[in-house]
C-alpha cells in the first residue's frame, strides 16, 4: 500500500459514517491528517474515537464529528464553518455522501426528483462552492474529490435519477476545476463500479447473485471499500496536483463492457 503523508492537512469527508466514506477518513487518519466527518445522524463521540484509536493512534485531537443533513445547505455551512474553527483550515474536500435508490422509468415522482437532486448533486455543488468562497478569501487549499459513479456514463431503466445527479457530478467536476485552478486548487473525481458495503449487502445476499457479478467484470471480483479510498488518497495529495477536471472510474473492468439491462 503507498504510503501518503497529509500531516497538518485538514480534511473533510462527508456520508463519512460508514462505507467509502467511512474508510477515506479512516485512511487520512492513518496518514496524519486532521479529519472532520460528518454522519446523517448523532454520533456518540467516545465510542467513535474507540472506533478510530487504530488510525489516530491516541491523538484524538485531530477527529471531530458533527450530524449534517447534507441536503440541507445551512447544515452544510454550519458544518463546515464548525471545521474551520475547530482546525483553522480546510485544505481538501471529499464530497462522498450521497444516497442510491431504484427509481425506475415510468415512475419517478417530484417527491423522489427533490430527494436526489438535493442529496446526490446540490450537496456536493453547495460543498464545493463553500470550498471555493472560504479559498477565494484565505488563500491556499489543496484538492476537491468528488465521488461520481460508472452509473454517470451507463444507462439502467432503475436509477434514471441516480445516473443523472452523478453525470451531473462530471460536469460540476470540470466546472470547478476550471474556476479554481487559478488558486492552485485540483478537483477530480472517482467513479467507483460495484463496491462491497453494508449499503449493497442485502443485493449480494445471495451466493449466486455475488457471483454473477463477478463473472461479469474484467476482473473477476467486486471492489472494496480500499480500492476507492486509494483512489481519493491519491488525487487528494501532492503528487497528482497536475491533474484536474478528471474522473477516474475505478470500476474492475465493468466500463469495457455492455452494461447489463438492470
Amino acid at each position: 500500500m503507498i504510503s501518503y503523508d497529509f500531516t497538518g492537512k485538514t480534511v473533510v469527508v462527508t456520508g463519512s459514517a460508514r462505507g467509502i466514506g467511512r474508510r477515506c477518513a479512516e485512511r487520512f487518519l492513518e496518514a496524519g491528517a486532521n479529519v472532520a466527518l460528518c454522519g446523517h445522524s448523532p454520533r456518540n463521540i467516545d465510542d467513535l474515537l474507540a472506533e478510530l484509536e487504530p488510525f489516530t493512534k491516541g491523538h484524538n485531537e485531530r477527529v471531530m464529528y458533527a450530524t449534517c443533513d447534507v441536503a440541507d445547505a445551512a447544515s452544510i455551512d454550519a458544518f463546515f464553518t464548525a471545521v474551520v474553527e475547530r482546525f483553522g483550515a480546510f485544505d481538501i474536500l471529499v464530497n462522498n455522501a450521497g444516497i442510491w435508490e431504484a427509481t425506475p422509468v415510468g415512475s419517478v415522482t417530484e417527491e423522489m426528483w427533490q430527494r436526489n437532486i438535493d442529496t446526490n448533486l446540490k450537496s456536493q455543488l453547495v460543498a464545493c462552492d463553500w470550498f471555493a468562497r472560504w479559498h477565494q478569501e484565505n488563500g491556499g487549499g489543496q484538492s476537491i474529490v468528488n465521488i461520481s459513479s460508472v452509473s454517470s456514463v451507463l444507462t439502467g431503466e432503475n436509477t434514471p435519477l441516480y445516473n443523472l445527479c452523478k453525470a451531473a457530478t462530471n460536469s460540476l467536476t470540470r466546472t470547478y476545476a476550471h474556476g479554481l485552478g487559478s488558486l492552485g486548487i485540483n478537483v477530480n473525481a472517482v467513479g467507483p463500479g460495484t463496491i462491497a458495503t453494508d449499503i449493497n449487502k442485502a443485493a449480494y445476499a445471495d451466493p449466486a447473485a455475488e457471483a454473477a457479478m463477478c463473472d461479469s467484470l474484467v476482473m473477476g471480483r467486486r471492489g472494496k471499500t480500499d480500492d476507492i479510498a486509494n483512489a481519493v488518497l491519491f488525487l487528494a495529495s501532492e503528487e497528482s496536483n497536475y491533474i484536474t477536471g478528471q474522473v477516474l472510474f475505478v470500476d474492475g473492468g465493468w466500463l469495457l463492457q455492455q452494461a447489463p439491462k438492470k
